[in-house]
């Protein structure tokens, strides 16, 4: 996930650099052309394109982080509150053995 996103971002920027780069020589003769710099219709589209990618990449990045902060570990079972429990001094080893006999 993180190649391609690197791969993305990448190419994207390849991209939106090659749109804005001038097509011919600009002699001293020739005057500052907006087409000539990328700001056309190529540009435009270029940009909307790194926009779009720049928001999906933002999402992604949100999605997994979102998806870390979640955790993967499975609940607590009734017996590992009452291990926890025991060792916190909260039951007595009497209490911890009858529950436990409970619960099995």
């Amino acid at each position: 996930m993180k190649k391609f996103f690197a791969a993305t971002v990448l190419c994207a920027s390849g991209a939106s650099a090659y749109a804005c780069t001038p097509r011919w020589p600009m002699h001293h003769w020739e005057g500052p052309s907006m087409m000539g710099y990328g700001f056309g219709y190529g540009g435009i589209f270029m940009w909307l394109l790194f926009l779009i990618v720049l928001a999906v990449a933002i999402y992604l990045i949100i999605v997994v982080a979102k998806n870390k902060n979640q955790g993967g570990s499975a609940p607590e079972t009734p017996l590992d509150i009452l291990k926890k429990r025991y060792a916190k001094g909260e039951i007595t080893k009497e209490e911890f053995d009858r529950i436990k006999n409970d619960l099995s």
